[in-house]
């Protein structure tokens, strides 16, 4: 019985003593972890504020960025139509039976085309200061945010944005070919320097009296006339003539020589192009010019379903000032489709925590986008417009995200 009592724990307190300091060590080693957690949470921790013209000067330590906002842009291409006269026009009914011809030296414009595209550039109103905090790592500032040139934040994760460059000038002209004028007459109808002179043979008769005798004597003088534009009509008529016979003659096997089927090939090619050339002494021409012209225009909201003029477009001269007299007015019209409306409505009737926010990104708005000169001209397309959206923010966390550059919503996102 007395070794028994030996096995035996009499004092109760004592018993128990180990397994106290067993439970007092997990207690120490979860406030610890909890403190850890605390600070991990501190470290990891940023405060995002919207900066504006009332905003208080910060002292902390931070970097600057800015969401960006949706640029419309509308490229116009213009054909510009010169139409010179011909020469012979006049005769072409009464020789060669043609009635469609120019009849007047002329400049024509006419919209070809109408593009819309969108580009990103810094919103004014929506810039933003990160405060990074004392107790951020020198690698954590290093690498916390991927930005362009302009100051558009892209993202947080190291690698894995893309760059962003270029801008945009509100109108940008293209340079105009100089018109063509009289030095260029011949350039434009080179078969109309042809001989336009001949030779006048004119027999004189004189009559010279010797006493009872009468004598004549002829005498030829010659002279150079310039040809009436009637003669010269009729021969390049007739010249269009015998060139139609020599292509008949040519590609009917009419012709003495056997030419070989590259020599036929070539001469026909080199008819055909003589007999446009002078055609055109007869028909007139017309060069077509492609002139291009880009304007911005940035959508705000109070500006919603209204038709806003960004130029005037006049046949005579073509693209033209606003302030200038005459001439049809090009506008530009944009129009909600309502994709942000639900979450809009919801944020503004959420509380709103105004003590530490985290990013700050964007809801982009689908619009309708359309520019018109008339009912028959008119582009329309459809594009997010970030400034119409709505603007909202992720919690005060460590964040690893990634931004789309044209629009400044979430790409991807990591909590990390």
């Amino acid at each position: 019985m007395l070794m028994m009592s030996f096995g035996r724990c009499r004092n109760t307190v004592n018993c128990y003593l180990p397994d106290k300091i067993q439970y007092m060590k997990r207690i120490f080693v979860m406030t610890i972890m909890a403190q850890l957690v605390m600070v991990c949470s501190v470290i990891g921790q940023i405060n995002v504020l919207h900066i504006d013209n009332n905003a208080a000067p910060q002292t902390k330590e931070g970097i600057f960025y800015s969401l960006p906002r949706t640029v419309v842009r509308v490229d116009v291409n213009i054909d510009r139509i010169e139409n010179y006269r011909g020469p012979y026009s006049d005769f072409s009914l009464r020789f060669l039976g043609l009635k469609n011809v120019i009849s007047a030296n002329s400049i024509d414009y006419k919209i070809s085309e109408i593009t819309i595209t969108t580009y990103p550039e810094p919103d004014p109103d929506q810039y933003y200061f990160i405060e990074l905090g004392d107790k951020i790592s020198k690698g954590e500032k290093d690498q916390l945010l991927s930005m362009s040139e302009d100051g558009l934040i892209l993202g947080t994760i190291p690698g894995n944005s893309d760059t962003l460059t270029g801008s945009m000038q509100l109108k940008k002209k293209a340079e105009v070919p100089p018109d063509y004028d009289k030095d260029a007459f011949g350039e434009l109808f080179k078969y109309s320097a042809d001989v336009s002179v001949f030779e006048k043979v004119d027999t004189i008769i004189r009559k010279i009296n010797i006493d009872t005798m009468t004598v004549e004597r002829q005498y030829l003088k010659k002279t150079i006339v310039e040809k009436s534009p009637e003669q010269k009509a009729r021969e390049a008529a007739d010249f269009i003539s015998k060139i139609k016979d020599s292509r008949y003659t040519l590609i009917s096997g009419q012709q003495e020589v056997s030419y070989s089927r590259e020599a036929i090939e070539y001469m026909d090619v080199q008819l055909k192009t003589m007999e446009k050339e002078y055609l055109k002494l007869f028909t007139g021409i017309s060069l077509h010019k492609s002139m291009s012209f880009s304007y911005k225009y940035i959508p705000v909201p109070n500006q919603i379903n209204t038709e806003i003029p960004i130029f005037k477009f006049l046949k005579s001269k073509g693209v033209i000032d606003l302030d200038e007299p005459g001439g049809k007015v090009v506008t530009i019209k944009i129009q909600r489709v309502g994709n942000t409306n639900t979450v809009a409505n919801y944020l503004n009737k959420a509380e709103k925590d105004t003590k530490i926010h985290g990013f700050s990104y964007r809801i982009p708005e689908l619009a309708r986008v359309s520019v018109k000169l008339d009912e028959n001209t008119q582009e329309e397309t459809q594009c997010l417009v970030s400034q119409l959206g709505v603007v909202t923010y992720l919690p005060a966390s460590k964040w690893e995200l990634q931004y789309h550059k044209e629009t400044g919503g979430i790409k991807g996102l990591k909590i990390q």
